[in-house]
């Protein structure tokens, strides 16, 4: 009989801890996700508007570039203690965790287009999350499907671009305008922002992040006489996210 009470007794305790709050949601929580372009890097010497220099030294300029965001997970931080045994081993709390998955995830395709000029911000939508602090934001380019977000102003542009299957479209010129090109990619990419301390509770339940795309390292790894299709174009798309501003709104 000892070992019977002994193995009955986690799962008590485990129920116990769970009506402590550790399941609990609380109506009212929104995050409100955007994006915006920018440069990283200083502005090569007479540079036009979408001129950059890549990491291995080649000045080139795009006249055209499409991606497509497929969505944005939010990432809780790290559980410690009984918080973390109790995600781990109950079945309650993997249930919980299931229920809210629709909450955490922004799923929402949306093909951006690198403008004219930067600092517009494209709404991506509202997250309507459990209380709770998210230390990361995780970030997943992916080809379009047909009911993408801003499928029919690529279809529509200067120079008309399907982006149904693709996850990234770039063209311009490479070497002072000498050499043109235009790349398409359907792979998928992710990566993973920090988003410095993000917390949504009743007292504060309301916030905002955007996130930037540093269009200036998307030709990274471009180097002299090296074509684009040997360069992870996509790669570097994800790598160039970052968290340009925490603001409540």
């Amino acid at each position: 009989m000892p070992v019977a009470t002994k193995s009955f007794a986690l799962p008590v305790l485990l129920l116990s801890l769970a009506g402590c709050g550790g399941g609990e949601r609380i109506e009212g929580m929104e995050l409100t996700l955007g994006l915006t372009t920018a440069r990283a890097r200083e502005v090569p010497e007479a540079a036009g508007a979408r001129t950059l220099v890549t990491d291995e030294g080649v000045r080139a300029t795009l006249t055209g570039a499409l991606v497509t965001l497929g969505k944005v997970e939010l990432i809780p931080c790290e559980a410690t203690g009984w918080r973390r045994l109790w995600n781990e081993l109950s079945p309650v709390g993997t249930a919980w965790a299931h229920s809210v998955s629709n909450a955490l995830r922004l799923g929402t395709p949306h093909v951006v287009a690198l403008g004219d000029a930067d600092g517009g911000v494209l709404p991506l939508g509202v997250m309507r999350p459990p209380p709770g602090r998210y230390c990361r934001a995780r970030l997943t380019f992916e080809p379009a499907d047909a009911d993408a977000e801003g499928l029919s102003s690529a279809a529509q542009g200067a120079v008309p671009v399907d982006m149904v299957g693709l996850s990234l479209h770039v063209r311009g010129t490479l070497a002072e305008g000498e050499q043109e090109f235009e790349v398409e990619t359907r792979g998928t990419s992710s990566v993973d922002v920090l988003l410095e301390g993000l917390e949504l509770t009743e007292d504060a339940p309301k916030a905002a992040r955007v996130f930037t795309l540093a269009w200036d390292s998307w030709l990274d790894g471009v180097g002299p006489g090296e074509s684009l299709r040997n360069v992870d174009l996509l790669g570097n798309v994800a790598r160039s996210a970052s968290l340009q501003s925490a603001v409540v709104p």
